[in-house]
């Protein structure tokens, strides 16, 4: 692939990338409304003017001529809205009014967007949107007046060879003529011609081509229309939005040619440029980008220091009796945190010990004490019911008192037992004291 197909290629996924990130399908909807509210007002007005000052013949050739871009049924509409004898006289008069309205509006609509194309930072005002949008109109009107007469020129001499194809090549000459004005005087800040002419060029072409398209289809839709005039007027939509696109990428093709909102501002010129443009703006920011890496400060092993700040420089050692200082007062915090961490922690053979200590006294308290006392009393109460119960008179007595001694006895017994065990855990309870007084 040559150098100039890959600059082409470039060139053009510049200018997609540009539309799709300026939004010229959302700017071109806006544009083509106004040019759809505009477009009645405008035949209104043109067939009352070509009436008065040409006659009736001018006047039917200026509505027929809409069949280029309309179907039968869309044409036979229009001709029925701007005929009317009765609404003629009063549609000239509010004609007039809303034709301004509307056209001031649909170059607004323009202005707005070639702001949004050159990347201005605010939208200009209304005074300088009306001045700018009646500029363009006086410009489009001399072109569009150009146009007119070179078209009758070709349709007087339609008898000369070569004059129809003469005239299909002329036709995108002149409508870069009529579009050059919008590429000059709208764009902000000012440009120069030259730098204006590619996307009129492109428009001119790319308008030629649309309108090539729908006279091929409007020829044929005769054959197989569906809608009616709603079809019509859909059609008649389509085109204008398709049109207002093929004008909003002219700018974006003036704006990637020149180098403007596309990264190369800083390198292009303002009265012109080129593709180069936006590639010298990339190697200026590359050599820049260099030279802040080269200035920007280094670590120990010579990397580059990403936190370092640009407007650094060294200013002397620091004050080394104020780090001392700050030394000993950190060392001071960390003693004072592990004393604390240590009265916190318990030592592991004082947890121990206390764990045995516990484990064998509740060995010890496990063994058979304490209940001997019921046991006793339990064995005198069923005795003595059970007395009560089979004996009676000086048996059930004597029954009663035998069984109080016995239950007395019985009670001395544990009693006794229960001395005795004590006596036997001392010495464990001796040993256990002189542990703990060992461990304390």
């Amino acid at each position: 692939m040559s150098r100039h197909s890959r600059t082409a290629f470039g060139t053009a996924r510049r200018v997609v990338d540009v539309a799709v990130d300026r939004q010229v399908t959302f700017l071109a909807a806006a544009i083509a409304y106004y040019a759809f509210v505009s477009l009645v007002p405008a035949l209104l007005l043109l067939v009352v003017v070509a009436t008065a000052v040409f006659g009736e013949t001018i006047a039917a050739e200026l509505v027929a001529s809409t069949g280029e871009f309309l179907t039968p049924a869309g044409e036979e509409a229009v001709v029925g809205a701007v005929s009317s004898a009765g609404g003629r006289t009063g549609a000239s008069l509010l004609g007039v009014g809303l034709l301004l309205w509307s056209t001031l509006k649909v170059f607004r609509g323009l202005d707005t967007a070639f702001v949004s194309l050159y990347g201005g930072e605010e939208t200009p005002g209304l005074l300088k949107q009306v001045a700018d949008a009646a500029s363009v109109v006086v410009g489009v009107g001399v072109g569009l007046g150009v146009m007119v007469a070179v078209g009758a020129f070709v349709a007087a001499a339609d008898a000369l060879p070569l004059i129809e194809a003469v005239s299909v090549l002329a036709l995108p000459v002149l409508l870069a003529v009529v579009f050059l004005p919008m590429y000059y005087l709208l764009p902000q800040p000012a440009i120069a011609v030259r730098e204006a002419l590619p996307g009129a060029a492109f428009a001119a072409v790319c308008w030629t081509l649309l309108q090539a398209g729908f006279q091929v289809y409007a020829a044929g839709a005769a054959q197989y229309e569906v809608y009616g005039v709603i079809g019509g007027i859909l059609l008649l939509v389509t085109w204008l939005y398709l049109a207002a696109v093929v004008v909003v990428l002219g700018g974006v093709v003036n704006v990637v040619l020149a180098g403007r909102g596309t990264g190369g501002d800083d390198s292009g010129e303002a009265g012109g440029g080129g593709p180069a443009a936006a590639f010298d703006g990339t190697d200026h920011a590359a050599d820049r980008q260099l030279q802040q890496d080269r200035d920007r400060p280094t670590g120990m092993n010579g990397e580059s220091d990403p936190d370092g700040d640009d407007g650094e420089r060294p200013r002397g050692a620091p004050d080394v009796a104020a780090l001392e200082a700050e030394v000993r007062e950190l060392r001071s915090q960390l003693d004072e945190f592990e004393d604390d961490v240590e009265r916190r922690t318990v030592d592991k053979p004082e947890v121990e010990s206390e764990l045995k200590r516990y484990v064998r006294s509740r060995m010890r308290r496990g063994h058979a004490r304490g209940w001997g006392p019921y046991l006793v009393l339990l064995y005198g109460t069923v005795l003595t019911l059970a007395a009560l119960t089979s004996l009676q008179g000086i048996y059930a007595v004597g029954a009663i008192v035998v069984l109080g001694l016995s239950t007395l006895g019985l009670y001395t017994i544990f009693v006794v037992v229960g001395i005795g065990l004590n006596l036997i855990e001392t010495p464990g309870k001796a040993l256990d004291y002189a542990r703990r007084r060992g461990d304390d």
